[in-house]
């Protein structure tokens, strides 16, 4: 090996281990956050208990027995719920991390046909690791991280670092349009809050716009000005409505079982209020405020939507569920997806690595005949 490729290959080195290193760092702050979080509601849980007790013991003159008695139970509960409110069974938490990884092969699909629309052919194997390595990219500030590690992810293969960006905008921005869409029906279905519902139909309108197969038309020439006229001229024909719909159909099948998800969680918690409300508005309810805080999340720019998904999960869930259930799933479901992405892909590097893995290879002709 020459000097200058010796030198070469150390930065790329030391690029990757400063690129990890910030993932890294991302999700130690996403969970140092959750769990402070979890800390400041078993606080206020043990404070209320306390205010209750007072409340029994100040007023005991005009209190009768009975009414003593009560304030006394509620401030019991109270302190059990402050050392049992977030202990969620193992089991709820297992199929929800499971689903959560189902919901996300559908994406990873539908990117590679996004790739394949622009010409280019990494095998299956590689695809599905590069979207979950890259989506580690969303703990580090400004989500530009997503784009770096899957195109680092992809370079190998021989995909093009240009197509791999549009794709990523393709897939990125069709999804939370979907996102936006689900939440906004679900959110009507409910009958919740109007400033929720027009939330969500805005986020979808920001969303979907770009990704509206005549816009897109326009904004791939404008996105890589650099690349050659007639395979522009390609690109432009594939990005049509066969693939939007492909598109839309694969990610609504995504934020189903991310809804699933979410729903697995708040069933597995001691707290979840579910008495009074039916399986169809349990599970309306936790899609509903899946898709609206990930999508809310995503726009804030903050890494991985820290304390942004808390504060809309809460507001969304809590008169389904309660208050106390509704933040624990919200934190719960931090965790469980967090721990479900690195075990993913710790799994798909490991399968990679094996000596007889075989690469799933795609067809040679990219599919995506111009479409309008």
């Amino acid at each position: 090996m020459t000097p200058k490729r010796r030198i070469s290959s150390t930065v790329k080195l030391a690029l990757k281990c400063v690129v990890l290193s910030l993932v890294a760092w991302g999700i130690y702050h996403s969970v140092r956050n959750s769990t402070h979080q979890l800390q400041t509601q078993r606080t206020e849980l043990r404070q209320q208990a306390n205010q209750l007790r007072e409340q029994a013991e100040v007023q005991q003159s005009t209190l009768s027995p009975a009414q003593q008695q009560a304030l006394l139970q509620q401030a019991e509960v109270l302190e059990t719920n402050a050392d049992n409110f977030w202990k969620a069974s193992p089991g709820g938490l297992v199929l929800a991390g499971v689903l959560y990884a189902l919901g996300m092969l559908p994406a990873s699909l539908y990117w590679r046909q996004c790739l394949l629309a622009l010409g280019q052919t990494p095998d299956l194997l590689t695809t599905i690791w590069a979207y979950f390595y890259g989506n580690l990219g969303k703990y580090f500030p400004g989500k530009a991280m997503v784009l770096v590690l899957r195109v680092s992810a992809l370079e190998k293969s021989g995909v093009q670092k240009i197509a791999t960006s549009i794709t990523i905008f393709m897939e990125t921005l069709t999804m939370m349009a979907v996102g936006g869409a689900i939440a906004a029906i679900c959110l009507i279905l409910l009958d919740v809050e109007l400033w929720l519902t027009l939330l969500a139909v805005g986020l979808l309108l920001v969303t979907f716009v770009p990704t509206y197969p005549p816009v897109l038309r326009r904004l791939i020439p404008k996105l890589q000005k650099n690349v050659a006229p007639q395979l522009v001229a390609q690109w432009v024909a594939r990005a049509g409505w066969r693939l939007t719909i492909r598109g839309w159909l694969a990610l609504t099948l995504t934020w189903l079982l991310f809804g699933a998800s979410l729903l697995s969680v708040l069933l597995s918690l001691p707290s979840t209020e579910i008495a009074s409300s039916s399986w169809f508005q349990l599970f309306l309810s936790s899609l509903g405020a899946c898709a609206l805080a990930v999508v809310v999340g995503f726009v804030s720019l903050i890494p991985g939507g820290a304390g942004v998904r808390e504060v809309v999960l809460s507001t969304v869930l809590a008169p389904v569920v309660g208050p106390t259930a509704a933040l624990c799933g919200a934190l719960w479901m931090r965790i469980v997806w967090l721990t479900t992405e690195l075990s993913t892909v710790g799994g798909l590097a490991a399968i990679r690595l094996l000596p007889s893995s075989t690469p799933l290879l795609p067809s040679s002709t990219p599919p995506g005949s111009p479409s309008d």
